[in-house]
């Protein structure tokens, strides 16, 4: 009994844990269990009085602490305070006080040209995203804290973004950065799982039918991120296929700090791989290919496309993401605008099907992709910031769109003349990338961008 009043408070403490119903219930089981304990400590009449006063007392205390407390739940994102450990708390990013940490934290990734530091804003303005930030907070207790010096230590080590693609019930995952000097600490998993709770939580409170479709993705080196995404129940779902931007930068006048040549030639005739491209894929018309012209018309085609390519044609291939229609994706609704998003489905006869009598039959089936030209603002050591990116699931049709691609259709699209501006390249898994293929020959990166599912149970 004098157990049970002890852990009172302990309880009480317990509550600045627990969700919002978790903290409700509790208060109710303290008042009930108080006044339960009540007749079998007290013998009189006076004393249990005395006691359920002081006992409805500090319960409406502990419900004015409950509801006057900032909320600890996940789905208040923008301005989200959770406390991890007595050493780290997570919260939104600030880019009036976090500037100089983040710039730190990014000094050395991608050989110090990452583009995060000047993306950082981007995210915080944009309401789709939750741009957290992992910060150190000091021992001790808080109160003392603000006398001695007004607020706690509350240095960003490590962040990452979480970018709703309502679209297509999915989310994504990205900008995951730990500072060096704190890596190896478990610090990535803490941040992660939060964003995964965070999905969750509005997955309950939108009471949606199916889970989000949380997604991210890492190059196939990482081994530690690789395995941090296990524990947290993500698995291997896809890849996406990138040029390198070190072998690009190497074509000339590709570089921004190339000043021999204003504007390098386009992709194939910059790498002389022309010739790589199939007769059958140059003989298709350009009037195959049909300009879409809603973000709803792109999303009703990728459907079909992930149902005909076994789930690999589902979304968009970008820069190490998935370029979702939304309204935080300015650059594609531009893009649709201006007629820079097509879809190529032509019907092909296949002579080489045989019958059971040995009879050859024609089969008829579907070459089908879809192309798109995006503005990447991350893109800095390049001076055109085009990507165009290519979903397909046969070699003919991937052929068929890098050639439209090049085409002066295009050209005219993007700058009213008819020369191509140089472009980076981002294509689908399901395109098959075969010796003696052109998309073997291009210079994709060498560490391949692998994309992670989370795994709801």
């Amino acid at each position: 009994m004098l157990l049970a009043w002890a852990l009172m408070p302990v309880l009480c403490l317990d509550l600045l844990s627990a969700t919002s119903t978790t903290r409700a219930l509790l208060l109710c089981c303290c008042f009930l269990t108080k006044l339960l304990l009540i007749p079998s400590a007290m013998p009189n009449a006076s004393s249990s009085k005395r006691i359920i006063s002081t006992s409805l007392f500090t319960t409406t205390a502990s419900l004015f602490f409950f509801f006057a407390s900032p909320t600890l739940s996940l789905s208040a994102t923008k301005t989200l305070s959770m406390t991890t450990s007595s050493n780290y708390r997570i919260r939104p990013y600030d880019p009036s006080r976090d500037r100089t940490s983040l710039e730190e934290i990014c000094a050395n990734i991608y050989g110090g040209s990452d583009y995060l530091p000047k993306m950082a804003n981007t995210y915080v303005n944009d309401d789709a995203c939750s741009f957290l930030a992992l910060a150190t907070k000091r021992k001790g207790d808080f109160q003392q804290l603000q006398e001695e010096d007004g607020q706690d230590d509350d240095t960003i080590i490590a962040v990452a973004n979480y970018k709703r693609l309502p679209a297509q019930n999915a989310a994504w995952i990205e900008a995951v950065r730990t500072h060096s000097g704190y890596r190896n600490q478990g610090l990535a998993s803490k941040l992660l799982q939060s964003i995964v709770e965070l999905a969750k939580e509005e997955d309950r409170k939108n009471k949606r039918l199916s889970p989000t479709n949380i997604l991210t993705c890492t190059v196939k080196s990482n081994v530690g991120m690789q395995r941090v995404f296990d524990k947290l129940g993500f698995v291997q779902t896809n890849s996406i296929s990138i040029l390198s931007f070190s072998a690009l930068r190497k074509l000339p006048g590709w570089d921004t700090e190339d000043t021999t040549i204003s504007q390098g030639k386009p992709l194939l005739d910059a790498l002389d791989l022309n010739h790589m491209l199939s007769p059958d894929a140059k003989s298709i018309p350009a009037s195959s290919w049909s300009i879409i012209t809603t973000e709803k018309q792109l999303l009703e085609l990728l459907k079909e496309m992930q149902s005909e390519g076994g789930g690999k044609c589902g979304f968009l291939p970008g820069l190490y993401e998935y370029i979702v229609p939304g309204p935080n994706r300015v650059d594609l609704k531009q893009s649709i605008e201006r007629g820079l998003v097509l879809a190529l489905n032509i019907p092909l006869i296949d002579k080489e099907m045989s019958g059971c009598d040995g009879e050859t039959t024609s089969h008829k089936k579907s070459e089908r992709a879809i192309l798109a030209f995006t503005q990447d603002e991350r893109i800095s050591s390049l001076k055109s910031n085009w990507v165009c990116s290519i979903s397909a699931h046969s070699t003919l049709a991937f052929e068929a769109a890098l050639h439209y691609a090049h085409s002066s259709d295009i050209a005219q699209r993007i700058n009213g003349t008819t020369d191509m501006v140089p472009f980076c390249l981002t294509f689908n898994d399901a395109v098959p990338v075969k010796e003696g293929t052109i998309a073997h020959a291009l210079p994709r990166v060498d560490d391949e961008c692998v994309v992670f599912s989370y795994k709801h149970v």
